[in-house]
């Protein structure tokens, strides 16, 4: 479809406002070079080809960023590089990863020595370059925010996580420091004519909930955006916030922040039918194209479908935006980048008088968390408030102590283990599936559970119990993530499994080598990127090839991975959390 350029920021503000424009605004925050580049059949190097690319593509604005953490710029250290991956335009990419464990701050000493920025150390200059760049009708969406995801990044997120629970002020204090550089520069940045609105793009969930408990955001993180939020409403800009997962506990928070718009809505994380009914009036919703499956692995016939489905469910009344469910990658299809863009104008004029069915293909549909089965066990007294206590605790030292003594008064260990403490990590993993417990809870559960196993292991191997089986796991080639890798080995082991922890960005031959050595029971792969995912196919493939894929079950996870691709690839198993994917283990050597 073709159409003439109009930009008019006025109808991103009354969309955002929850009312109708003349028609549906395209709304997604970034698109990677690839994509622009092929778009506009030219490289892109200036200010003014990035204006004309989001002009072009019939954007009322453009963005760009600014503060001590950006989309594609990171202080020194708090990134590491990985392997090119593939791209749909043919070339490697290689992908920078935030570390997960140890960052750059990790205790008050490397706090005070470290050489922090003020506003006064940025370049703002781009901003004074587009108040007289940008043409008619169209302004600049400043990204900026990051509190929540800068202090992590900085400290690292295992070690950000521990800190929570054992230096909590050493967290305040990163959270005052990060929120004093971002509000300065958030103050400067806005007062130039050029500025429309502000998003921030601050990842506070995940695929089942919020990564932290809700009262850390609202004593630290939540503060600094109200701020910002007061000033954006007095002055009439836009204020829009960004989070991938399920943020559903943290929607009334947002509003109270004073945000006018809500992104992007993660399909397998939230029911944008339901988000809108809650909060729809409140919030305009902009995104929800499935970047995981439709925009990456669909047709744009089944992007043109879904863009359909989004307008006329969601566009009646006003209050959304067309956009991708993260971003506008280089591993989404150019013809389906053109679709989603071409599909919004045709379909997304009001009054929406669109009917069901009317185009045809794949569309997304939302199917909740599922609902696995916990085995019933014969734990009998055992199992109570005080093992799962313990297990949740400060550290391992508690549950040794409480083994210990239960063993002196002449308890078998292996019912302790088998009767109190699997039973004990099944409980805590109900926990945290119910949004009882966040992410640092179930790392202090599952590595005590983990040393705990290892302080009596020689005891447990002189009774001579049997494991369950062994699992043989990794991350795929590309992918440098293994936080929740990591908490699915725990876990593993807190079942009674044998667990060979490959590592990350492991490539077929070497799961298929471990697979053989090992004599392997399960094989269970994680990944973060939708272009990693096909390594999944590769590794089944080839135990297929090997003879092996009978003698073996696969689990795959993470948050791009759906039931659905599970079983599309042949794999056996599919795990939503990690709770999840030792239920699915024990469940598949069961059957």
């Amino acid at each position: 479809m073709k159409f003439k350029p109009n930009p008019d920021f006025e109808r991103y503000m009354i969309a955002l406002n929850c009312e109708e424009p003349d028609r549906i605004p395209l709304g997604d925050w970034h698109v990677d070079a690839l994509p622009k580049e092929n778009y506009m059949g030219k490289k892109i190097v200036t200010l003014e080809d990035q204006i004309e690319f989001w002009l072009t593509a019939g954007f009322d604005y453009i963005t760009s960023s600014s503060g001590i953490l950006e989309p594609v710029r990171a202080p020194e250290g708090m990134t590491i590089k990985g392997d090119a991956v593939n791209t749909a335009y043919g070339d490697g990419v290689a992908r920078e990863w935030a570390r997960e464990h140890d960052g750059v701050i990790t205790d008050w000493e490397t706090f005070d020595t470290y050489k922090w920025p003020s506003a006064d150390d940025f370049d703002l200059s781009k901003w004074d370059a587009f108040d007289h760049l940008l043409p008619p009708g169209m302004k600049a969406i400043l990204l900026l925010g990051k509190i929540y995801t800068t202090v992590w990044m900085f400290m690292g997120a295992e070690t950000f996580f521990n800190a929570l629970k054992s230096d909590e002020a050493l967290v305040g204090t990163m959270f005052e420091k990060i929120g004093e550089i971002q509000y300065e520069t958030f103050l400067r940045v806005i007062e130039h004519p050029c500025i429309g609105a502000v998003l921030n793009p601050d990842d506070i969930a995940h695929n089942t909930g919020l990564l932290i408990h809700p009262k850390f955001l609202r004593k630290y993180v939540f503060p600094w955006y109200k701020r910002m939020g007061d000033v954006c409403r007095d002055k009439g800009i836009g204020f829009v916030f960004h989070s991938d997962g399920d943020c559903s506990d943290a929607m009334d928070d947002l509003i109270d922040c004073r945000f006018h718009g809500f992104n992007p809505i993660q399909p397998n994380s939230m029911d944008i039918e339901t988000v809108k009914k809650k909060w729809g009036n409140q919030l305009c919703l902009i995104g929800n194209l499935n970047l995981d499956s439709t925009l990456t692995l669909g047709t744009p016939e089944d992007v043109r479908a879904e863009v359909y489905e989004r307008i006329r469910t969601i566009g009646p009344g006003g209050g959304f935006m067309v956009a991708s469910s993260n971003s506008i990658t280089d591993y989404v299809p150019f013809d389906n980048m053109k679709a989603m863009i071409d599909a919004t104008f045709e379909f997304g004029r009001y009054p929406i008088q669109l009917e069901k069915g009317e185009v045809k293909g794949k569309v997304w549909k939302f199917q909740g968390k599922p609902k696995q089965k916990i085995p019933s066990t014969s734990a009998g007294p055992l199992v109570g408030v005080e093992y799962v206590s313990a297990l949740l605790g400060k550290g391992p030292s508690l549950v040794v102590e409480m083994v210990q003594k239960a063993l002196e008064t002449s308890v078998n260990l292996t019912d302790i283990v088998n009767n109190g403490l699997i039973p004990a990590m099944a409980i805590i993993g109900e926990k945290y599936q119910a949004g009882e417990i966040y992410i640092p809870e179930m790392m202090i559960a599952a590595r005590s559970m983990s040393e705990t196993l290892l302080h009596f292991k020689n005891e447990l191997m002189a009774t001579g119990e049997q494991k369950l089986g062994t699992v043989v796991i990794g991350t795929v080639k590309g992918d440098l993530h293994d936080i929740g890798k990591n908490l699915v080995a725990m876990m593993l082991e807190g079942q009674g499994f044998i667990v060979e922890d490959l590592g990350v960005s492991i490539s077929t031959e070497k799961f298929i080598k471990a697979v053989k050595e090992k004599k392997a029971d399960i094989l269970a792969m994680s990944a973060l990127l939708t272009t990693t995912m096909v390594e999944m196919q590769s590794t089944i493939n080839a135990l297929i090839e090997g003879g092996l894929k009978d003698s073996i079950k696969v689990v795959v996870g993470g948050a791009p991975i759906t039931e659905a691709f599970a079983t599309q690839i042949g794999a056996d198993g599919y795990a939503y959390d990690s709770h999840g994917a030792a239920q699915k283990c024990r469940e598949l050597l069961s059957a």
